[in-house]
C-alpha cells in the first residue's frame, strides 16, 4: 500500500511539473515573441520552392543563389506551408515552440539516466525539477523560441545528438548508430555549426566499434 502511494505520488509531482513547466514555457514565448527580419531570408527561399522554382532568392530568368544557412529549417518550413496552408510567419514561430518542449523533454530524459552517486539518486526527481525549471525560466532559451529563425530547431537536433553521445556501453548497439548519426545529420543540415557533430560521431562510433571488435577477439581467446 505505501509502494502504491509513492508511486501514485510521484507521478502526480511529474505531472504537475510537467503542466508548470508547459505553461511557463509558453508564457515566455508569448511575452517575449518577435520575428526578426532575418528569418524572412528563409521564408523567401521557402516560398520560391513551393511556387516550383527551387530554393532560389530570386526565379528565373535571375541565376539561383544560395543565401539561406539553414537548409532543414527551409524545408522544415515548406513542408508545414504545403501540407497546411499556414505560411512561414505564421507557422515558424509555433515550430520553435514545439522544438523547445522537445528540448526540454530531452534535457529530462539525461538528467533521469544519468549515474549520480548514492546520496544524490535518492533526490533525483527534485535536482532534476530544479534543471528543467530553471532553462524553462531562462530568459534566453525564451527568447529564441520565436524569432522565425532556425536556433530552436538546432537547440533541439544537438540535445539529442548529446542524449545519443551520452548512452551507457551496454545500450550502444545498431539503434544507437542509427540515433546518433541521425542526430549528427540533422544538426549538421540546421547550421553550419552543426557539422562539428560529425566528426565527433566517427570518432565515438570507431570507439564503439573498436571496443566491440576487442571484446570479440577477447571472446575467442577465452574460447
Amino acid at each position: 500500500m505505501a509502494s502504491d502511494r509513492s508511486v501514485l505520488a510521484r507521478r502526480l509531482a511529474l505531472f504537475g511539473l510537467g503542466a508548470l513547466v508547459v505553461l511557463i514555457v509558453f508564457w515566455g514565448w508569448r511575452l517575449l515573441w518577435f520575428l526578426t527580419d532575418d528569418a524572412f531570408i528563409a521564408f523567401r527561399y521557402a516560398s520560391n520552392s513551393l511556387a516550383g522554382h527551387g530554393l532560389v532568392w530570386n526565379p528565373p530568368p535571375f541565376a539561383p543563389v544560395e543565401g539561406y544557412t539553414s537548409f532543414l529549417w527551409v524545408r522544415l518550413l515548406e513542408l508545414v506551408w504545403r501540407v497546411t496552408g499556414v505560411a512561414p510567419p505564421q507557422s515558424a514561430n509555433w515550430i520553435a515552440l514545439g522544438c523547445g518542449y522537445l528540448t526540454l523533454y530531452i534535457g529530462w530524459r539525461i538528467l533521469q539516466e544519468m549515474a549520480l552517486p548514492a546520496e544524490l539518486d535518492r533526490h533525483r526527481l527534485a535536482i532534476s525539477a530544479l534543471v528543467v525549471l530553471g532553462a524553462a525560466t531562462n530568459r534566453t532559451f525564451l527568447t529564441w523560441l520565436s524569432s522565425g529563425l532556425e536556433t530552436a530547431l538546432f537547440n533541439c537536433c544537438l540535445t539529442g545528438w548529446v542524449y545519443a553521445a551520452l548512452q551507457p556501453a551496454e545500450r550502444r548497439g545498431r539503434r544507437w548508430i542509427g540515433l546518433l548519426s541521425l542526430a549528427a545529420a540533422l544538426s549538421a543540415l540546421t547550421r553550419p555549426d552543426g557539422l562539428l557533430t560529425v566528426p565527433a560521431t566517427i570518432v565515438l562510433l570507431w570507439l564503439h566499434l573498436s571496443r566491440d571488435e576487442a571484446c570479440r577477439t577477447r571472446d575467442i581467446a577465452w574460447a
